[in-house]
């Protein structure tokens, strides 16, 4: 029997992820939940477009819903990364929206660790794969309504809406009319099945992501 055969001691290679979040106890428990479950090596930003050279050679990257949707690939080109998205709560409205940009996992915070585990580990070997309560959130999307309805100019007027701006303020940084605006205001509401301002950080994604750089 070879050595190798007989060298029971030998230990998987870490596997390099990249956690995109700003919240400092959800940075910690994920690093508990990965640091228990798979041998890794972890690095920490807090936008996917804060990721420099080093994190490039990642294998995966664990994004925070919370980052606003934006225009572009949700990884730097650069990045050879899995992009795997997590949500607090998701919704039907971004569930779709993830998955369409390019996910490759959808993790929920309401299922369980192990939920959690299996879903990476799938994507970690090739699959696509959703934890059971991201599964309800996508079954009950409608690709007729969400995010991933909204045209490239709503997009951009929801993403300054969510900031707080008004349709005012929208209107002077897009260069157009506040009437074009409330009417955008208005197809969006529409698109995301909502009916207040209140509404939006939850349609988009439960929270704001910080402003690219």
């Amino acid at each position: 029997m070879s050595d190798m055969a007989l060298n029971t001691d030998i230990k998987p290679e870490p596997v390099y992820c990249v956690v995109c979040e700003d919240r400092g106890f959800v940075r910690d428990l994920l690093n508990r939940w990965l640091e228990q479950s798979l041998p890794c090596r972890l690095a920490q930003v807090t936008h996917p477009h804060a990721m420099e050279g080093d994190h490039f050679g990642a294998k995966a990257c664990l994004i925070s819903a919370r980052t606003a949707p934006y225009d572009g690939p949700i990884l730097p080109k650069r990045s050879s990364a899995i992009p795997i998205v997590f949500d607090d709560n998701f919704s039907h409205q971004t569930a779709l929206w993830w998955q369409e940009r390019g996910a490759k996992g959808l993790l929920d915070f309401r299922d369980s660790p192990e939920d959690w585990m299996n879903c990476i580990r799938t994507v970690l070997d090739g699959g696509v794969a959703v934890t059971p309560t991201a599964k309800v959130a996508l079954d009950e999307s409608n690709a007729k309504h969400g995010l991933q309805a909204l045209s490239r100019r709503e997009m951009q007027v929801a993403q300054i809406l969510v900031r707080g701006a008004t349709a005012e303020q929208a209107a002077k940084k897009l260069g157009t009319t506040e009437g074009t605006i409330k009417n955008q205001r208005k197809a969006i509401y529409q698109k995301l099945r909502i009916e207040r301002a209140t509404q939006l950080p939850w349609a988009m994604g439960n929270g704001v992501g910080r402003k690219k750089s």
